[in-house]
């Protein structure tokens, strides 16, 4: 009986752990020049803004788009302009992994955040 009993406790606290949703899923596929990775990385805010503005992923509010956007105005010297930007991405209702030009994954509002910090500083936040 006791050993029923500590099986069935195991087993519960076991189903509790599988019901938790993830609280991010992973970025959707997308290629990476549709939110201006590419021109970032080249130093190139404005063709970034371009390419990025033009987008369906800007028009719909997409956090990755709103990063990227951001650190282009960034960029450009338009620290206000980008602080909204990052601001709006950690405020979206859409939420995933997204990848950092160094390779690490991070979570899109943590990186929002990360940029907010980053704001009065030379270093370029650029999300693929």
């Amino acid at each position: 009986m006791a050993n029923t009993l500590l099986l069935a406790a195991a087993l519960m606290s076991q189903s509790a752990v599988m019901v938790t949703p993830p609280l991010t899923v992973p970025a959707p596929s997308l290629p990476s020049g549709d939110v201006g990775f590419h021109e970032i990385v080249a130093g190139r805010p404005m063709a970034a803004i371009a390419r990025i503005e033009n987008s369906e992923l800007a028009k719909s509010g997409d956090p990755l788009a709103l990063i990227n956007l951001g650190t282009a105005y960034k960029m450009l010297g338009q620290r206000d302009r980008a602080a909204k930007l990052y601001r709006s991405a950690v405020a979206s209702d859409d939420r995933y992994d997204v990848q950092l030009s160094d390779g690490r994954w991070i979570d899109s509002r943590r990186a929002a955040t990360l940029a907010l910090s980053r704001l009065g500083s030379d270093e370029v936040l650029a999300l693929r």
